[in-house]
């Protein structure tokens, strides 16, 4: 299984099975894995390991496939998000807990599993190292809404079809192991000084995917009310600021972003003698 190194400033989305991200000064893509087999996770033979970093300063890496997932230089509440495929302000982790120690960790695995069995896997490890209960909770936070109001704007093409003469559209048939393009996120000049880009273009990526990769860039957790399904290909011009991405987002793809308040699922770290006193 091949794995792709990242450097530092760079998120991880795991999104219907393994994927791969990588960020860099140039740009940053993000294209999913195949999907893998579920096992269950208690029953195969393997060993986290979670060691103080090597890491410098300020960087960290991370590296995936489907048997084994590294991660080197992160903290304990973004290690947690990490696994978890959530956005690090969907972790409650009290203060006594976050003293800033950053970690090491590294999992392999005799056979490819989905991301699911990863996950609890990687869970339970640090459970258990830390002594600690991560527990789903509901909260109410002011978030951003994305929604369609008039449904899929005309820069939204669905994927898999073709334009044809007449304005016709055909279904494209897509091969599974191809080595294409669907599902790839891909941000042109970005790099990790905020959420100015070059532009962004989507290939086969769903609304879920696209929240997911756009959700830590802004200064509130994202919710998608689009009920927009499927998968999409589309591109969204240059943009300087968070403003200006809003514009981009409802006049390219009538998509817009709203704030509001809503409950949000967070996940609520304590030691395991504190269980019991989880509001």
């Amino acid at each position: 299984m091949q794995r792709a190194p990242l450097s530092a400033c760079v998120g991880l989305v795991l999104i219907g099975g393994l994927a791969a991200v990588a960020l860099a000064q140039g740009g940053s893509s993000y294209h999913p894995a195949r999907r893998a087999a579920q096992a269950d996770h208690s029953s195969l033979p393997y060993q986290a390991k979670i060691t103080p970093t090597t890491m410098k300063a300020g960087s960290t890496s991370i590296a995936i496939g489907a048997d084994s997932w590294e991660v080197r230089g992160y903290d304990l509440k973004s290690l947690i998000a990490e696994v978890n495929d959530i956005d690090v302000r969907r972790i409650d982790l009290p203060g006594e807990l976050d003293a800033g120690a950053r970690y090491d960790m590294t999992l392999d695995l005799p056979i490819e599993v989905s991301a699911d069995t990863m996950q609890q896997a990687l869970e339970d490890a640090i459970e258990k190292k830390f002594g600690l209960t991560i527990a789903p909770q509901s909260r109410p936070m002011d978030v951003y809404v994305l929604s369609a109001p008039n449904g899929a704007g005309a820069g939204m093409h669905r994927h898999g079809f073709a334009a044809q003469a007449g304005g016709v559209k055909s279904l494209v048939a897509q091969d599974a192991d191809a080595g294409d393009d669907s599902g790839r996120i891909t941000y042109t000049g970005k790099d990790c000084a905020g959420v100015a880009s070059g532009g962004i273009t989507v290939s086969g990526g769903t609304i879920a995917d696209f929240r997911r990769t756009l959700e830590g860039d802004l200064d509130r957790v994202l919710i998608d009310e689009t009920h927009l399904e499927g998968s999409f290909d589309f591109k969204i011009g240059n943009y300087g600021n968070q403003q200006e991405l809003f514009h981009r987002l409802a006049d390219q793809l009538g998509i817009v972003v709203t704030p509001a308040e809503r409950n949000v699922t967070v996940l609520a770290v304590r030691p395991v003698a504190a269980q019991g006193a989880l509001l």
